[in-house]
Formats: C-alpha cells, sequence, structure tokens
C-alpha cells in the first residue's frame, strides 16, 4: 500500500523494541526517513544497523531521555525537520501502589499521559 509518505521524516519515541520499533519498520516500508529513538546508545545503534539494510528510507538514531527537556530540545536541533510524530515513549518501574511517592507518581503521569 502507498500511503505517500516517501521523503517523510518520522520521529518515532521508544523505537528500539517493541511496537515501536514495528511502527519505525512500518514506515520505514513506506519510504519514510525514521528517527530510531531509545535511552541508550547501544540499543538504537543495534536497531539503526539492523534496519538500515532492508531500509527504503534513511534510519537515523538519537539517543537520550525524551522526557527531559532538555533532550528534546537536542534532539530538535539536531533533527528539525520532523513530519511525522509518533510519540510511543513510556515509562513503568514495578512499585506497589503505596510505596509510589507523589513526585514518582506525577512523572509517571506526565511522560505517560
Amino acid at each position: 500500500m502507498d500511503l505517500k509518505l516517501t521523503n517523510k521524516c518520522a520521529l518515532v519515541t521508544g523505537s528500539t523494541a517493541g511496537i515501536g520499533l514495528a511502527i519505525a519498520t512500518a514506515l520505514l516500508e513506506e519510504g519514510v526517513d525514521v528517527i530510531i529513538n531509545g535511552r541508550k546508545q547501544d540499543s538504537v545503534d543495534k536497531v539503526v544497523a539492523d534496519l538500515t539494510p532492508k531500509a527504503t528510507g534513511k534510519v537515523l538514531g538519537y539517543a537520550g531521555d525524551l522526557s527531559l527537556a532538555e533532550e528534546a530540545d537536542k534532539l530538535h536541533k539536531q533533527y528539525p525537520d520532523v513530519d511525522i510524530l509518533i510519540n510511543n515513549l513510556g515509562i513503568f518501574e514495578p512499585t506497589a501502589f503505596e510505596d509510589i511517592s507523589d513526585d514518582d507518581w506525577r512523572r509517571f503521569f506526565d511522560i505517560n499521559v
């Protein structure tokens, strides 16, 4: 199927595994240039290396915690021309409800919602 997305650039946050990786792969098959994002450089590098040989679009990478405003600003400076945003990132830290501090609860909410 041709979605007419060739030569567009997509940022897929949290795209080193799972649903984010599947979305990034599908966009690459449509000819979209995709920015792979994760918090760990080695994970981003591995996905970029794995996807590049079979991609029709460019596979780019950005390692950084985009829950932090300064990281989001750095990404925007490096890749200012993003056409499509897939906001897939989320965090989860297994903690009993009664043990979650108010600050942690707010952080989970701010990042995930």
